[in-house]
């Protein structure tokens, strides 16, 4: 086997590393991605779990507290229920006992009441208008009496209130005969036991807190103190009161917050009350054993990915190594044959390269050879087409003269017209003197009727005959007056007449005058025209003659390169 050269076997090194490397930055990340979209949706499951977890606590603990006040309440109710302490109170309301007489008579039971309760440290018993009348055990002040409205039926709790160092809850219950208020119960609890569930961390670690707080007039007024004096914390737990007491849900406050130092806080409303409960802990601390979890996990995939890795290192090495040789070896047997085809394409792209050539030469004679045919064509259809023209042209130079002899002749004519016309004019002319001395005439002859009919007149009974006779004859007169005047009028509309076949007669003769020009000006132009056709039919004769000299050349042509294309196909392997 050939050795490989000191610059190959360093090619070759790198390109086995480079498979190597490439190889094992692809595998880390793909361990990588696949790390992630399995750790991070993991991770939320289990953050959202103990969000759940610290929710189902608060659960545990709000109960607690709710059963707290309904036992409260119930202790409440059961003390006003006593039946001997109504009767005694209703007959002090009557007036039939006094107060001392009251005090007496229910002291025993309400302090046996307060004895059998750990929780009950106080009973104040109020009449039917709210005023003292008995009280046992611890002094509840008067500013801190929780008396229900005047319909109500149930027991109302208040609170928490202080005094002294200590923190109470106060519950009011009506005493009722019947529906019938005949006074107040003001029972004060210890809540110890409720101290005893906030300060229960069990489960919150060193940063947990639990809340009890009521919320009235818009304030927080906490149960007790916080183990953790943080303002943040305290401002949060004190929205978080505010949120389930006025919408009276549970929920979360920042519970989808994965990093940082606030704190996860559940919220939760007490039942039939203005209280809130709510569990805070820091996020770092609530999720700190997830996050382990998370890291070891982690951890464990990338040391899984690190093995896998060199692991398939190790087994592409080798390979990468006689990839690589085979590689050589084939590229070598690669270049040869490419050597050698390198050099028969060559030659043949020689030899193509000239019977292409002579395709192409051959190709443009064959196409100028179709032209020469069909300019030989189109020259015999132009000498025909010439030839037609020429006859065309000679017909209308006749046609032109005769059209010329006709406008001279009508040109003639219309002068005659004009003539005749003027003579026309001239006797009208004569005819309108005539009818004026006749006119005149008439006139005359009337007026020497008239006259003869006054002689007439004058001469008596002698003179009625030449009277007739004048007025005959002044009969006359008015018919020839009336006969020259409708002469005249005649004579005016032939005058008129006259006057417009006088003047379309000239314009007739200018129109001929024109149409005698331009018809001349056509003869001169269609004698133009037959001598240039005799041109063009001279040209169309000698152009068919060139291009049965060119077509018969270019077909000498076309067979010799014929004959050089034969030839150079037989030299071609």
């Amino acid at each position: 086997m050939k050795q490989i050269g000191p610059a190959k076997l360093t090619s070759t090194q790198k390109l086995q590393r480079s498979l190597v490397v490439y190889s094992s930055i692809g595998i880390l990340t793909i361990s990588a991605i696949v790390a992630i979209a399995s750790i991070v949706p993991l991770s939320q499951q289990l953050r959202q779990a103990e969000a759940r977890n610290l929710q189902s606590a608060l659960k545990t603990r709000t109960l607690v507290v709710e059963e707290f006040l309904s036992r409260a309440q119930d202790v409440a109710q059961q003390i006003a229920g006593r039946t001997r302490a109504r009767e005694q109170v209703e007959a002090y309301n009557r007036g039939q006992i006094n107060r001392d007489a009251l005090v007496s008579a229910i002291t025993p039971i309400l302090t046996d009441a307060l004895n059998q309760s750990e929780e009950v440290v106080g009973i104040t018993r109020l009449d039917s208008s709210h005023r003292l009348a008995v009280q046992v055990g611890e002094t509840i002040p008067e500013a801190f009496w929780s008396i229900p409205s005047a319909n109500a039926q149930a027991a109302i709790v208040r609170g928490p209130i202080q005094i002294g160092q200590q923190s109470y809850l106060v519950v009011g219950t009506p005493i009722l005969n019947g529906t019938m208020r005949v006074g107040t119960d003001v029972v004060l609890f210890r809540i110890s036991s409720l101290q005893r569930v906030t300060s229960d961390y069990t489960g919150l670690g060193t940063t947990g807190e639990t809340v009890l707080a009521a919320f009235r007039n818009g304030q927080v007024q906490l149960f007790f103190p916080l183990r953790n004096t943080s303002q943040t914390t305290q401002r949060d737990l004190n929205g978080a009161i505010e949120q389930a007491v006025t919408t009276q849900t549970a929920g979360l406050l920042n519970a989808d917050r994965l990093r940082g130092d606030r704190a996860v806080i559940a919220y939760e409303p007490i039942s039939n009350s203005n209280w809130g409960l709510a569990i805070a802990i820091n996020s770092q601390e609530l999720y700190a054993t997830i996050d382990r979890q998370v890291i070891r996990v982690g951890i464990a995939i990338a040391i899984l990915s690190l093995l896998g890795t060199g692991g398939i290192i190790l087994l592409l090495r080798p390979l990468a190594g006689q990839a690589i040789v085979k590689t050589d070896e084939l590229e070598r047997q690669v270049q040869e044959k490419m050597n050698l085809l390198a050099e028969k394409t060559t030659a043949l792209q020689t030899e193509q390269s000239k019977r292409s050539v002579l395709e192409a030469a051959l190709q443009q004679m064959d196409e100028l050879q179709a032209s020469s045919k069909q300019v030989t064509q189109q020259a015999r259809t132009v000498d025909l087409g010439a030839q037609q023209a020429l006859g065309l042209t000679q017909q209308g130079a006749a046609s032109v003269d005769r059209t010329l002899e006709g406008m001279q002749t009508l040109q003639t004519t219309v002068e005659a017209i004009a003539q005749h016309s003027q003579s026309l004019n001239l006797s009208a002319e004569q005819i309108g003197t005539i009818t004026t001395l006749v006119f005149e005439l008439a006139n005359q002859t009337n007026m020497l009727a008239l006259n003869a009919a006054v002689e007439a007149v004058r001469a008596g009974e002698k003179g009625k005959g030449f009277a007739v006779v004048a007025a005959e004859i002044r009969k006359l007169a008015d018919q020839s007056r009336q006969s020259a005047s409708r002469i005249d009028r005649l004579v005016g509309d032939i005058q008129k007449l006259v006057r417009t076949v006088t003047q379309a007669t000239t314009e007739g003769n200018q129109t001929v005058q024109r149409g005698v020009d331009l018809a001349q000006s056509t003869a001169i132009a269609f004698n133009g025209v037959e001598k240039a056709i005799d041109e063009v039919v001279l040209s169309s004769q000698q152009i068919v003659l060139s291009t049965q000299q060119q077509a018969s050349a270019i077909h000498q042509v076309v067979e010799a390169i014929n004959l050089v294309k034969s030839e150079a196909e037989i030299r071609i392997p």
